[in-house]
C-alpha cells in the first residue's frame, strides 16, 4: 500500500477485486457505454492477465472509506523510444469529483512513481478529443505532458474476420517472424545500410534501436517482428506490447509503429500486410484477442492507406462518436521526475 495525503493506493488482487466491476461500469457509463463483464470473468481474465501484464491499483480516500473511489491501469511496454509505461485506464467515479479534488493528480504521482521506480524512459496514454479543456491544460501544464505524433487505429475488423486479400499487396515472397537474439546482427546490417543510403532514414541510430529490440525480446510484455524476403533482406520491423484493458476485460495486442527498411512504397505496404497477418495469427494462437490496437506515425501517409484497405478505424472512446476519438500524449525525460512526482501530491486540507 502506497499513501500520500488523504489518498492511498493498493495493488488489485483475488481479494479487493470485488470492487472493480462497480468502477468500470461508472468508467462505462461516464462514456456513455456499458461495462458487459462479470465479477468471476474479471477475476478470471485479471488474475490471468496480471501474471505479468496488468498493473491495477484501486485509489483510496480516507474520508470515502474503505470503498475505493477509482483505479488506474497501466502495461509495461518497449518501443523504439524505450521501456515505459502505457496508462490504459484512469477514472474517479463521478461522485467523488463533485466532493473532493485531487484524486487525478494522485492517480498521476502513483503513475510517475512506478515509472521513476522501474527506470523508465516514457509515460503515454490516450485521451479522447472531446475531454474537458481542463484535462488538456491538466495534462500539457501541471504534468508537462506533449501530444505524441501517432494515430492509433482500431483493428478490430481485422481481428475478427483476418487481413483483407487486396491483390497487389499479397507478396509470397515475404516472411514474418518474431525476432530472436539471432537476427538482431541481420537487423543491425539493415538499419545501418538504410539509414546510409534510404530516402527516409530512421530518426534512431542503429544503435539505440536494436538496444531496445534486444530489451523487447527479454521482456515479459514485448516482442520485436521482423518482415524479410527469400533472400534475407529485412523490409520492415516493429515493436509489439500485450496489454490489458479493464474496460474490455481481456488481453489484447498494441503494435507500435512498423518502420520501413524499403524505399519502396509497395513493397513497405506488402510488408504491413504480411505483419499484420501473422499477427493477427498470434493473436489467436495466444488468446490475446481483447483487442487489435496499431499505431501509425501521423506523417505516415502509406501505412494511413494501408490501414484504410484493412477496415481500420480511428480509434474512439465512444461507438459512433468522431469527437472521441483518441490521441496519444506522453511524459518524457525530464518530467519523469521526484519532483513532478511530488508536485502531484493533493494538499492535504487540515
Amino acid at each position: 500500500m502506497v499513501s500520500t495525503s488523504d489518498y492511498y493506493a493498493c495493488p488489485v488482487n483475488n481479494k479487493n477485486i470485488r470492487f472493480l466491476p462497480d468502477l468500470i461500469d461508472g468508467q462505462a457509463k461516464h462514456h456513455h457505454s456499458k461495462f458487459r463483464g462479470t465479477l468471476p470473468k474479471l477475476r478470471q481474465d485479471f488474475l490471468k492477465a496480471s501474471a505479468p501484464t496488468a498493473n491495477v491499483q484501486l485509489i483510496y480516500h480516507r474520508k470515502m472509506g474503505l470503498t475505493p473511489i477509482g483505479y488506474i491501469a497501466y502495461n509495461d511496454t518497449v518501443t523504439e523510444s524505450g521501456t515505459g509505461l502505457y496508462l490504459e485506464d484512469i477514472f474517479v467515479a463521478d461522485h467523488v469529483r463533485h466532493q473532493i479534488r485531487g484524486a487525478g493528480s494522485y492517480g498521476f504521482h502513483q503513475l510517475l512513481d512506478a515509472a521513476i521506480r522501474g527506470n523508465m524512459n516514457f509515460v503515454q496514454w490516450s485521451v479522447a478529443m472531446n475531454n474537458e479543456a481542463s484535462t488538456f491544460y491538466f495534462y500539457e501544464k501541471k504534468i508537462g505532458a506533449s501530444r505524441i505524433d501517432k494515430e492509433l487505429y482500431d483493428m478490430e475488423h481485422v481481428l475478427q474476420n483476418g487481413v483483407t486479400p487486396v491483390l497487389e499487396l499479397i507478396n509470397t515472397h515475404l516472411s514474418v517472424k518474431r525476432a530472436d537474439k539471432s537476427d538482431l546482427a541481420a537487423l543491425r546490417a539493415s538499419i545501418d545500410r538504410y539509414n546510409k543510403n534510404g530516402r527516409h532514414p530512421l530518426p534512431y541510430s542503429a544503435d539505440d534501436l536494436i538496444k531496445r529490440a534486444e530489451m523487447a525480446i527479454n521482456h515479459h510484455n514485448a516482442d520485436v517482428y521482423i518482415c524479410r524476403d527469400d533472400r534475407g533482406g529485412i523490409k520492415s520491423f516493429g515493436y509489439i506490447n500485450s496489454n490489458y484493458s479493464t474496460f474490455r476485460t481481456v488481453t489484447g495486442i498494441k503494435v507500435e509503429p512498423v518502420m520501413a527498411l524499403t524505399d519502396d512504397a509497395l513493397e513497405y505496404q506488402q510488408a504491413l500486410w504480411a505483419t499484420m497477418n501473422e499477427l493477427r495469427d498470434v493473436a489467436h494462437k495466444t488468446g490475446r484477442t481483447g483487442h487489435l490496437v496499431w499505431a501509425v506515425k501521423s506523417n505516415d501517409s502509406l501505412a494511413h492507406r494501408f490501414m484504410n484497405t484493412q477496415n481500420g478505424e480511428i480509434l474512439q472512446m465512444e461507438a459512433n462518436n468522431v469527437a472521441s476519438a483518441l490521441v496519444m500524449y506522453g511524459i518524457k525525460d525530464q518530467n519523469i521526475s521526484r519532483s513532478k512526482r511530488d508536485s502531484l501530491i493533493p494538499k492535504q486540507k487540515p
